[in-house]
């Protein structure tokens, strides 16, 4: 398991997905797994410590520091001494920031503000991002040295919008979960028509957004059924049938059952439907059509059209290189 291997190797880790797709339990369990799983786990989130209170926090200060400094007080790298520090949203940090944890990894040792003298450290370290850091690298937002040093494991985490195979197993652990916590009798179960409704959504928010909506959908439900109408998902936010046809083509290949989580109704199904002779072909064909209908209907506009089919502008223009989409144009704007 890939986990498994990667808490073996103590190597730095760098979890790369969208916000809310659950990269911090992606830490947590290559923490679990790894022989320092007895020791802190300390996990910070970089975007919400204000600037000026960085190195103090991840280094700790000694009494008299500078105003408020009233004792003595570890940093997260001490805290977490032994064990792992999973930093979130690790591309937030400034510049000024990054040189110096760039030090305390390359040394293993940290000086709290304060201090005359540098303190041994030895923590694994654990990094996550929404960002792409190669390319803030290139924008010279990100120290390209320091970024060598954490990418040294790249672990991504898709968005729910390409795990549609998942989703029925994704929502019953939540409402299970759910249940648990309010010590309710039963558990409450999704409709067909209410599973094909969230297979048609692009969860912008991801796992976060699911966990939401099922938790507001488990309240107002009558009963132990969560139909369409609970769920509360408008009609404009869900996918058109073209792009529903499309995720059903990618997760019959991936061995999916269509039966186990349906994404459109099964009188549009045609059983004696000829199969591609080749797949792959058949499949990027069905994705350069949906792409290059998004465009037109959006002016070809990369972004509004990316946006309408639940895919950044980075994923857009990935997609259509990959597909030569407007290759031969050049109209595309972002």
């Amino acid at each position: 398991m890939l986990i498994q291997k990667v808490a073996r190797s103590m190597a730095p880790v760098l979890i790369d997905g969208e916000s809310g797709t659950g990269k911090e339990l992606v830490a947590r369990a290559i923490h679990e797994v790894s022989v320092r799983s007895a020791q802190p786990f300390i996990a910070v989130n970089c975007s919400a410590i204000p600037e000026q209170l960085l190195e103090a926090e991840f280094f700790g200060y000694r009494k008299g520091a500078f105003t408020g400094a009233a004792e003595d007080r570890e940093g997260f790298f001490q805290a977490a001494n032994g064990g792992t520090l999973f930093l979130d949203e690790i591309g937030d940090l400034p510049l000024s920031m990054q040189s110096k944890l760039l030090r305390a990894i390359q040394e293993r040792q940290v000086r709290p503000v304060g201090a005359v003298s540098e303190l041994p450290v030895n923590v694994r370290l654990l990094s996550a991002t929404h960002k792409d850091l190669g390319a803030e690298v290139h924008q010279g937002q990100f120290r390209q040295d320091l970024y060598y040093r954490l990418n040294v494991i790249q672990i991504r985490v898709p968005p729910l919008r390409e795990r549609v195979v998942d989703l029925g197993d994704i929502a019953a652990h939540v409402l299970e979960r759910l249940a648990r916590e309010a010590s309710a009798a039963t558990i409450a179960r999704l409709t067909p028509e209410a599973r094909e409704h969230l297979a048609r959504y692009a969860f912008p928010g991801n796992v976060r957004e699911l966990e939401n909506l099922l938790h507001r959908a488990v309240a107002l439900s009558a009963g132990d059924w969560i139909g369409v109408q609970d769920l509360g998902l408008p009609a404009a936010a869900l996918l058109n049938q073209a792009s529903v046809e499309s995720v059903r083509a990618l997760n019959e290949a991936a061995g999916a059952a269509a039966s186990s989580l349906p994404l459109a109704p099964l009188e549009s199904i045609n059983a004696d439907a000829t199969l591609p002779n080749n797949l792959a072909e058949h499949l990027d064909a069905v994705e350069r059509d949906i792409l290059e209908r998004a465009l037109e209907r959006h002016r070809f506009n990369r972004t509004a059209a990316g946006a309408s089919l639940g895919l950044s502008l980075r994923q857009m223009r990935y997609r259509m290189a990959r597909l030569g989409v407007g290759a031969e144009s050049g109209s595309e704007r972002d």
